[in-house]
């Protein structure tokens, strides 16, 4: 299979093949590595490239039989572009503190989104302006706090069939209840990582907000031309 140059230039530019200090690496991410400069383990971004195509595809199908898919990334240079790559699908996300259970006690969790709706609105039509103002200010804090973990997830309605999951070392809790639960995961990681554990690994830099933002604008542009490439040939 023939490789576009362009892209692995681009990867390049974005610093994708940057992995973490030697001294961190998981034997395990061994066969994603080329080479170690200045005692960093630089990623082989051919693997990258031919990796990345195969969970593109797959997450489009996802989304072609109206499934859904889970976005996730707690670590603070990588929420944004998390958000901005669910939105952009609209698909549910969670960029903050995992919350425990999503997906394993899914059951409690949607109600308690469920709660959360329903306390915004209360706010959006101004129905706690009878209370005193005490009461607002602890009404207005416990809607604070539902926000921080539930905002991106308003659109989950059921559990979902596939979580995308950023660093997927540092969201192992999300790693261990998707598996759990049985959905297929994508996966960025970083030379730190186990990869084996990941449906879909995408071996790249998981931490760098600029190799971040290019994979997630390249992951939902990608899926957008094939989503309508589908609904052509369903027509």
């Amino acid at each position: 299979m023939d490789i576009d140059q362009t892209k692995i230039q681009e990867m390049m530019t974005h610093g994708l093949q940057y992995g973490h200090s030697k001294k961190r690496n998981n034997p395990k991410a061994n066969p994603y590595i080329i080479s170690t400069k200045n005692n960093i383990k630089i990623i082989n971004l051919e693997i990258t490239y031919f990796k990345l195509k195969e969970a593109i595809e797959a997450m489009a199908d996802v989304l072609a039989k109206k499934g859904t898919i889970l976005f996730v990334s707690s670590f603070p240079s990588t929420r944004k572009p998390i958000k901005e790559l669910a939105e952009l699908l609209n698909q549910p996300y969670t960029a903050n503190k995992w919350v425990g259970g999503l997906i394993t006690n899914f059951k409690t969790i949607l109600g308690r989104i469920k709660y959360y709706v329903e306390l915004k609105e209360k706010f959006e039509k101004n129905e706690f302006s009878k209370y005193t103002k005490k009461e607002q200010a602890v009404k207005q804090k416990e809607l604070e706090k539902l926000d921080f973990n539930f905002k991106g997830l308003v659109n989950l309605k059921k559990k979902p069939d596939m979580v995308f999951i950023l660093d997927t070392g540092y969201n192992n809790i999300a790693m261990a209840e998707a598996k759990i639960a049985g959905a297929k995961i994508v996966g960025v990681f970083d030379n730190d990582d186990n990869p084996e554990i990941i449906d879909y690994p995408i071996p790249a830099n998981d931490s760098s907000f600029s190799s971040v933002s290019y994979l997630t604008k390249e992951i939902g542009k990608s899926i957008q031309e094939k989503l309508a490439q589908k609904s052509e040939i369903i027509k």
